[in-house]
C-alpha cells in the first residue's frame, strides 16, 4: 500500500475537523475524497502533509510511518500537494514558481527533461516562462500549480480542491489532464473536491466525508449508482 492513513483526528483548538478517518491508497490509484464545504476534507490533507498535527491517528507512507515527521520531511518522502486556488507565487515567474518546487529536493532528476515534459503538458506556461505569475489567469495559474508540484517527479500527488473558482471548461480540461496522468504516467493520485461528478468519473475508488466522518467509501462507479449518494452530492 503507498499510503495508509488510520484513525486521523484533526482539530483547530476546541473545533474538531476529522474524528476518526482511515483510508488507503495503492500505487497507482486515482482515489478521490468528496464532500460538501466544512467536511474536514482540506483538513485531512493538511493532516497527511504535517501542516497541521494530528490529535490522534497514524499516516504512512511506503511503510513508514510519517506521522512524527515535519512537513519539509514528507514532502522529500515523494509527496506534492496542488493547493486549493493554485497559491502560486505571484510575483516570481513561471520559470521561478517551477524552481521552487524542487527546492530542497533530495533526489536528483534530470530536470531539463522534466522541464520539457511540463512545457509539452503546458505549452502556455512555456510561452510564459518569464512573466510574473501574477499576470497569468486563474486557470493559467492552476496549470503552474500542477506543473510545480509534478516537477519533482513525486511518487503521490494530492489534489486540493482542483476545480474551485475555475470556469466549467477548464474543469473539464484539468480532470482530464489528472485522468490522463494516472493512466499514461501511473501517477498516484489522492484527489479531494466538492465537485462529485467529476472526481468519482476519473477515479478508480472513493471515500465520502461528512462533518469530518467517513460514512461511503467503495468503488467509484458504484458510489456514482448508490441512491443516498446521487440525492446528496450529485444532486439526482
Amino acid at each position: 500500500m503507498l499510503l495508509e492513513a488510520s484513525g486521523l483526528h484533526v482539530a483547530y483548538g476546541d473545533v474538531r475537523a476529522v474524528n476518526g478517518v482511515s483510508f488507503a491508497l495503492e500505487e497507482g490509484e486515482l482515489v478521490s475524497i468528496i464532500g460538501a464545504n466544512g467536511a474536514g476534507k482540506t483538513s485531512i490533507l493538511n493532516g497527511i502533509m504535517g501542516i497541521v498535527p494530528l490529535r490522534e491517528g497514524q499516516i504512512r507512507f511506503q511503510g513508514e510511518d510519517l506521522t512524527p515527521l515535519p512537513a519539509y520531511r514528507r514532502a522529500r518522502a515523494g509527496i506534492r500537494i496542488v493547493p486549493e486556488r493554485a497559491r502560486v507565487f505571484p510575483r516570481l515567474s513561471v520559470y521561478e514558481n517551477l524552481m521552487t518546487g524542487v527546492y530542497g529536493l533530495k533526489n536528483k532528476i534530470d530536470l531539463p527533461r522534466r522541464l520539457d515534459w511540463l512545457y509539452g503538458l503546458f505549452p502556455i506556461l512555456k510561452e510564459r516562462n518569464r512573466q510574473p505569475a501574477a499576470t497569468l489567469s486563474g486557470g493559467e495559474q492552476q496549470q503552474l500549480a500542477i506543473a510545480r508540484a509534478l516537477v519533482s517527479d513525486p511518487k503521490l500527488l494530492i489534489v486540493d480542491e482542483v476545480s474551485m473558482g475555475l470556469m466549467p471548461k477548464l474543469v473539464d480540461q484539468v480532470f482530464d489532464l489528472l485522468a490522463r496522468l494516472n493512466r499514461e504516467q501511473g501517477l498516484s493520485i489522492l484527489l479531494v473536491e466538492q465537485n462529485a461528478m467529476a472526481s468519482l468519473a476519473i477515479s478508480r475508488r472513493a471515500y465520502v466525508l461528512e462533518t469530518g466522518v467517513c460514512v461511503h467509501s467503495g468503488p467509484a462507479a458504484e458510489l456514482m449508482e448508490d441512491p443516498k449518494v446521487k440525492a446528496v452530492y450529485l444532486g439526482h
